[in-house]
């Protein structure tokens, strides 16, 4: 079977649904914001949080679950293994500076939302962090917009 493109969307890999680089860091991400809060994700918490449907959902949570990046717990519950906490936090690290920088540059908060989670997933780790440390050499102030720890979550 023919493999579809796999940076935003399913695709078929040797007959089976498998995400796509986006879809799999929206997911990961989104876990860890429900993780941090509630301690485990649910998939009616997913489903709620991205406004997708349960069958979708479930799809989604097998699949991360067989890469390895999520584990359940009693059935229902969800948490992210260390690989899938580590690439959670990498990616909720990039949509925080791209949503800053951009909110620096004068971006309206909408925007700047919609478009630092499109950026966060397209840029590769070599282009990120030329513009991180550009950013971050010229412009520091913009890791203290939200506290001095945040600079811990851009890598």
């Amino acid at each position: 079977m023919k493999l579809l493109r796999t940076n935003y969307y399913y695709a078929i890999k040797e007959g089976v649904l498998v995400l796509g680089k986006e879809k799999t860091e929206n997911y990961l991400r989104t876990i860890l914001k429900i993780q941090e809060s509630c301690g485990s994700a649910r998939g009616i918490d997913i489903v709620g949080e991205l406004g997708v449907s349960k069958p979708t959902v479930s799809i989604a949570v097998h699949e991360l679950e067989k890469e390895g990046y999520i584990e359940g717990i009693n059935g229902s519950h969800i948490i992210l293994t260390r690989k899938g906490m580590k690439l959670a936090r990498k990616i909720k690290g990039r949509y925080y500076f791209f949503f800053y920088m951009l909110r620096y540059l004068g971006v309206g908060e909408e925007n700047a939302k919609i478009d630092a989670c499109k950026m966060e997933h397209s840029m590769c780790d070599e282009s990120y962090k030329a513009l991180f440390d550009f950013f971050f050499q010229k412009h520091p102030e913009i890791v203290s917009q939200e506290n001095n720890r945040l600079k811990d979550l851009f890598f």
